[in-house]
């Protein structure tokens, strides 16, 4: 067999594992399918000729060979990502200005902290969020007026690169004593004669309304807000349903303020993308905020898989 040298890929495999707890969730983390990080965990065991972890644990608990490269990782990694921004600095430079625009009403739920994360380490970097919710986040872009996008479709478009973020399901929401609750899926037929809350944006903006209840003809009464609690309210007061990504509304969930469930056997699933001009994705501060953004995104937001 050919031997397998221990990488740098490897050690972030084992970390995201350790952090993880999952093969699954561990294998989002680092950008992979499942059975491909199983092979290469594979591949790892049989070239030291040691298993790294218990599979059948619940968390997974690693073995003292797995322990010992786990904390290897945990020395040398943190050592490479600040060696790899400061040679970044040093041929780009470690100033600059980053605004970005988003046509997400829930993205701030992770785009902040993901900023915050960025600061850290571009301290340097002017970080900017264009007011306002945007319907035409490329324009912007070709005007220069924003720098970084967060868009939900890939609009080709000259001179415009799009880079995947993640997917992530969209839940239907209503209150605990609503008829809809005693339903564990929801059909688009559910929706006849209901009153549907969303963000005031076009029915082409909406997943729930492109892609699930207008290719059946069902337009339900609508009734909007900017604000993701307001709509929380309203649903939980029984004024309507709602149709939100899993994580905006999990804090909620929680509380027992309403219930989850899930729109269509197959679910709802919505993307989200980074636009960023071309000229600029290749600057180190722009290519590492969008690292940033994608490893808070998969560390910390519940339900989101791997968007090719």
């Amino acid at each position: 067999m050919k031997p397998i040298f221990l990488e740098l890929r490897h050690l972030k495999t084992l970390l995201a594992l350790k952090e993880t707890g999952s093969v699954s969730l561990a294998a989002k983390r680092v950008y992979l399918t499942q059975s491909a990080l199983s092979h290469q965990l594979k591949l790892l065991e049989e070239q030291y000729g040691l298993p790294l972890f218990e599979r059948k644990t619940q968390p997974l608990r690693f073995t003292p060979a797995g322990e010992r490269l786990i904390q290897l990782a945990n020395e040398i990694l943190p050592k490479v990502i600040e060696a790899e921004r400061d040679l970044s600095r040093v041929k780009q430079g470690e100033a600059g200005e980053l605004r970005i625009a988003v046509e997400c009403h829930t993205c701030f739920d992770w785009l902040m902290p993901a900023m915050d994360s960025f600061r850290q380490n571009w301290p340097l970097v002017e970080l900017d969020i264009v007011s306002g919710f945007h319907t035409d986040a490329i324009g912007l872009l070709l005007t220069h007026r924003a720098d970084w996008a967060v868009v939900s479709e890939i609009e080709e478009t000259a001179g415009v690169v799009h880079k995947p973020l993640f997917s992530y399901e969209m839940v239907g929401l209503c209150a605990k004593d609503h008829p809809l609750a005693h339903k564990a899926v929801w059909q688009a037929e559910d929706f006849i004669d209901q009153t549907l809350i969303t963000y005031p944006v076009p029915d082409d903006m909406l997943d729930l309304l492109r892609k699930v209840l207008h290719p059946k003809g069902i337009n339900p009464i609508r009734r909007t807000s900017e604000l993701t609690i307001a709509i929380i309210q309203l649903v939980a007061s029984k004024r309507g349903i709602a149709a939100l990504p899993f994580w905006a509304a999990k804090p909620y969930l929680d509380r027992g303020y309403l219930v989850a469930r899930k729109i269509t056997e197959a679910g709802l699933y919505s993307n989200l993308y980074a636009a960023i001009r071309e000229l600029d994705a290749k600057i180190a501060f722009v290519d590492d905020f969008y690292e940033t953004i994608k490893a808070q995104s998969f560390s910390t937001l519940l339900g989101l898989s791997v968007l090719e």
